[in-house]
């Protein structure tokens, strides 16, 4: 998968997340679920794993189980709650290596890759704990637009200087301009999530450009969808510092 693609992926997810969290938060729940599902399908043949339908089983049961407690729980803050999720899948990790072993001498990368991509999934009940935080639902969807046209911005040029340039000033100037539109945003508060989010996606895209391109579909898919979800938290981190 190009990188072309693959940025179409990040924007089209974020535009999800965007949506479902204007519509409000058991919206932006069953969106981050559909991410979660798309990305637990593609990690385990991103990273290679053994046996990836076990992985996909434990990453989607651990990212499902993360965006209940997260939506369900009753006190803040929310994404407490995440913590226990992010355990249990590193335990089931684990177990799954036992009962199901993988190829010699692949056992610790199988574990690994299953309980990071747990982790990854997890990680997306931010965007529902951010939604969840009083005077913070407006920062969800400038978190996502923004990530969205970071996304396209990183891949404008041939050039991948220029396209990480593109990504941060234009992520940054977006947020900057929402700022201003959102009432419950500061400015200078959009700016910082424009900010966090380019660097989000400059990052992830900067390690896959250093990988073998994944061939199969899923595992493209995976790698567009994995700055969505990471950037969950730190829009939530955005939303504790900004709004409380």
């Amino acid at each position: 998968m190009n990188p072309t693609t693959r940025a179409t992926i990040t924007a089209v997810a974020a535009s999800v997340v965007a949506a479902t969290g204007y519509l409000g938060t058991r919206y932006l729940a069953l969106g981050i679920l559909v991410v979660v599902i798309a990305a637990a399908i593609g990690w385990p043949l991103l990273t290679r794993v053994s046996r990836p339908w076990v992985s996909t089983a434990i990453i989607v049961l651990g990212g499902t189980v993360a965006l209940v407690a997260v939506l369900l729980g009753r006190n803040e803050p929310y994404l407490r709650y995440m913590v226990v999720a992010v355990a249990a899948i590193t335990i089931a990790s684990l177990l799954a290596e036992v009962v199901f072993p993988s190829s010699p001498g692949r056992a610790v990368t199988s574990v690994a890759a299953t309980a990071s991509g747990g982790a990854v999934a997890a990680s997306g009940a931010a965007w529902v704990a951010s939604n969840r935080t009083p005077g913070a639902e407006e920062l969800v969807v400038l978190g996502a637009a923004t990530l969205a046209v970071a996304a396209i911005a990183s891949v404008l040029t041939h050039h991948a200087t220029v396209n990480t340039v593109f990504a941060l000033v234009l992520g940054t100037g977006a947020g900057f301009g929402m700022g201003y539109i959102f009432d419950s945003i500061p400015w200078y508060g959009g700016i910082l999530v424009g900010l966090a989010s380019g660097a989000s996606v400059v990052l992830l895209a900067e390690l896959y450009r250093r990988e073998p391109r994944p061939r199969n579909p899923w595992a493209g898919i995976a790698s567009g969808v994995t700055p969505v979800l990471v950037a969950g938290v730190l829009v939530y981190l955005g939303g504790r510092l900004l709004v409380g």
